[in-house]
């Protein structure tokens, strides 16, 4: 089969592989798309961060040349010994956490990933452990059912806000997961939600969507800002990962707001704790999902997540030029590798 398999910084392989075949509690997997996350972007720029290349990952065991891929839906092709519960041909999506036993109460915390920790889904078949696999609903097509993942890391991020109807939200970052942040926060009721973005293009793609955006580059940005939040927003969440996004998102936070971190930071990030001391503000992590995939798996069937403007597919032998290299340029939001497509 084919796969996309990273061996060090910017060298990333289309290799031929052998098709692997499910174990007990394992299903196999046709890949239908997967997504290209910023983690894998990273690991193309700058890797290996995550990726296990020099000594075995101590959860999954793997070590040496991996294969990409962590965001993706597709077909069950076969399903190994004690798995009764799918169905070869069913339309699924993949939750890519290599869960291990005993631990599903915080199985998201410290967690190992198919295509960063052990072979992932920019491949023709995958094979996944049963807990992976999430049935897509009716009315949901396998390309959307691509997005669960980051949609999934997003939806949690809007969950740690705490925010409901009435509150006033932030979100630094107009990538996939900001966009994604604002549109579960909207599904959850809270319309009051501004993003900031210094790209123009993705500006635009909020625009779009119905978001309100700033531009923190602006001379009228902290006017904007503040005029936007009034006493001070409940809640801030960082999905840009840069240190201005903490120290901005800090000062815009009002009397017991919470700043909630869902962006990697590749250094540390001071902090005037004072700010956080005299308010009662707070600072809190959000770590991928936990028990969120059906949550978003029915958001998508109601329509929460529209794709128009901000998703693009490409082919599966173009994954360097029209997707990395497109991503590393700024010309994408969010690309789609199609694999087997619908």
């Amino acid at each position: 089969m084919r796969a996309w398999v990273f061996h060090g910084k910017t060298d990333i392989r289309l290799e031929d592989l052998p098709e692997p075949a499910p174990g007990p509690g394992e299903v196999a997997v046709r890949i239908a798309y997967n997504g290209i996350c910023g983690s894998d972007l990273h690991e193309y720029l700058h890797g290996p961060l995550f990726i296990p290349v020099h000594e075995a990952h101590p959860v999954t065991g793997h070590v040496g040349p991996l294969t990409l891929g962590h965001e993706a839906s597709g077909k069950v092709s076969a399903i190994g010994e004690g798995v009764d519960d799918v169905v070869v041909g069913q339309r699924v999506a993949l939750e890519p956490i290599f869960r291990r036993p005993g631990d599903d109460e915080r199985y998201n915390l410290d967690a190992a990933f198919y295509g960063l920790m052990t072979p992932g889904f920019l491949a023709d078949t995958a094979v996944v452990r049963r807990s992976a696999v999430h049935p897509l609903p009716d009315g949901v097509s396998l390309q959307a059912g691509a997005l669960t993942e980051p949609m999934a890391v997003a939806w949690h991020a809007a969950a740690r806000t705490g925010l409901t109807a009435g509150h006033i939200a932030v979100v630094f970052g107009g990538g996939p997961i900001g966009i994604g942040t604002a549109l579960s926060l909207r599904a959850r009721g809270v319309d009051r939600v501004l993003v900031v973005e210094p790209s123009p293009d993705r500006r635009a793609v909020l625009e779009r969507l119905g978001l309100a955006s700033a531009d923190p580059g602006a001379d009228a940005f902290p006017g904007q800002l503040r005029s936007f939040v009034g006493d001070g927003a409940n809640a801030v969440v960082d999905a840009a990962g840069v240190p201005d996004a903490v120290t901005a998102g800090i000062q815009a936070l009002g009397p017991q707001g919470r700043l909630v971190v869902v962006a990697a930071h590749l250094a540390p990030v001071p902090i005037a704790t004072n700010q956080l001391l005299m308010a009662e503000r707070s600072i809190t992590g959000s770590m991928g999902y936990h028990n969120d995939f059906p949550d978003v798996l029915r958001q998508l069937a109601a329509g929460a997540f529209p794709m128009d403007g901000w998703v693009q597919t490409i082919p599966f032998e173009r994954l360097i030029a029209e997707g990395f290299e497109q991503l590393r340029s700024g010309r994408a939001v969010k690309v789609l590798v199609e694999v087997a497509g619908e």
